[in-house]
């Protein structure tokens, strides 16, 4: 996938996120987008997702639809686990994407009975449920432990044989994990 990034500029009231900003990101399987926080790195994939515009600037993209899994799990709170994932696809794919998740018994809950870590895993679920060609995940580790993380990282590398992705993260050993291209904001 190629992604040129030309001239963007963004700004919220005086912040200036991006002035001018220009990069080409290519790339084929998992790209790792690093860097510290409040640098723009979520206001950067929302605009290449189309969730907000730019002041300034053209993106283009090959992506005709996009996945995306937000820093916070943003599940429907009154509804069944299955059900937030059926929102975005069938459900012999949303029980599917649970097992591999380890939460196939939780399919009845309702988020707010779940632990940080379990939401986490939901969200992550219903991103890849979705038919799309790249998948954006926003900081997708945050609350889980190492083993949990272990397993995500081989379903996601799994999946992307298939599909794009570019993930959020602080960790350079994500990368590591992921086999990613390192792209540093």
């Amino acid at each position: 996938m190629k992604i040129q990034i030309n001239n963007l500029t963004k700004k919220y009231g005086d912040k200036v996120v991006f002035d001018s900003y220009t990069n080409t990101f290519e790339f084929d399987g998992i790209l790792l987008l690093k860097g510290v926080s409040g640098l723009g790195k979520t206001t950067l994939m929302r605009i290449i997702a189309g969730l907000e515009k730019a002041d300034k600037g053209e993106i283009t993209k090959i992506a005709k639809s996009i996945s995306f899994m937000f820093q916070e799990d943003r599940l429907i709170p009154f509804i069944s686990v299955l059900k937030n994932l059926t929102a975005v696809c069938n459900e012999g794919k949303a029980l599917n994407y649970l097992k591999l998740m380890g939460l196939e018994n939780e399919k009845d809950n309702f988020p707010l009975s779940l632990s940080g870590g379990m939401r986490r895993r939901v969200a992550l679920a219903r991103a890849l449920c979705f038919e799309s060609e790249l998948v954006i995940l926003d900081e997708p580790f945050k609350g889980l432990d190492e083993e949990l993380k272990s397993t995500i990282c081989e379903i996601i590398k799994d999946e992307s044989k298939n599909r794009d992705f570019i993930i959020i993260s602080h960790d350079s050993q994500d990368a590591e994990l992921l086999n990613a291209k390192i792209i540093e904001l």
